[in-house]
């Protein structure tokens, strides 16, 4: 293929328009230099969301335990009622038990409805970043 020769002015104006592109490249970068350090600082403050986001599952870890582990002490005492003979209806104290737990497993059922919604939008987010950023420039 043969190569076509130019006259100097067409090489001068070629050489205008080539640092054009430089110019416009150089503030490119400049702007994406100050959006890289910008999303690094986002980044570590998501990443310390994400770690708190983290020991909110532990809390409401510990929280469903407890909530079993009330379940299970009220169901031993509805089964002691049932040894002393109270088959049909269920005392006071027990009823009142037995309203307290419906009440804190609603609210144990709320509670972890948000946080399953908050978790499956964070982790799907997190999906997103991460094919982003796997994927070649």
């Amino acid at each position: 293929m043969a190569v076509k020769t130019k006259s100097v002015a067409e090489s001068h104006a070629d050489h205008r328009h080539w640092h054009s592109d430089v110019t416009c490249w150089q503030d490119d970068i400049q702007n994406w230099q100050a959006e890289h350090v910008t999303a690094i600082e986002e980044l570590q403050a998501a990443l310390k969301r994400i770690t708190e986001h983290g020991k909110s599952l532990e809390a409401h870890a510990q929280s469903v335990a407890e909530l079993e582990a009330g379940l299970s002490q009220h169901e031993k005492s509805l089964a002691e009622s049932l040894k002393g003979g109270t088959e049909s209806a269920v005392d006071e104290t027990l009823d009142k038990q037995h309203l307290k737990q419906a009440e804190l497993h609603q609210r144990q059922q709320d509670a972890h409805e948000r946080i399953k919604k908050h978790h499956h939008t964070v982790m799907a987010q997190v999906a997103i970043l991460k094919a982003a950023l796997e994927k070649a420039v």
